[in-house]
């Protein structure tokens, strides 16, 4: 009887709990990590071999990707992700307009 009375009394008032808030959990980002430890041998093994353009896009490249690893695994105030996110950007379209601007001389110009 005096389960028959808990089953009831738990479908009248069922116990309210709260759902437990997981961290959200981030990737390990191997293929992140390789590209961007690539990317630094190459611009320092070919540092002297690379012109002005070229060692722009590599730098910009290289900050590209590391401001995005940055953002995906340190733990930054919404403020400090804000901006990271920013400089993110801001690389990637540098990187993106050396290069056209690379390949328009590698192969357009006379």
């Amino acid at each position: 009887m005096a389960r028959l009375s808990k089953k009831i009394l738990k479908k009248i008032q069922p116990k309210e709990t709260k759902p437990k808030e997981k961290p959200e959990k981030v990737g390990k980002d191997y293929l992140l990590i390789v590209i961007l430890s690539l990317t630094i041998v190459f611009t320092l093994v070919g540092w002297s071999y690379f012109d002005n353009i070229n060692r722009g896009l590599y730098v910009a490249l290289t900050l590209a990707l590391l401001t995005t690893y940055i953002r995906r695994h340190a733990k930054l105030s919404e403020k400090q992700n804000y901006w990271m996110e920013k400089a993110s950007q801001v690389s990637i379209g540098a990187a993106i307009a050396l290069f056209v601007v690379l390949a328009y001389y590698q192969h357009f110009s006379d």
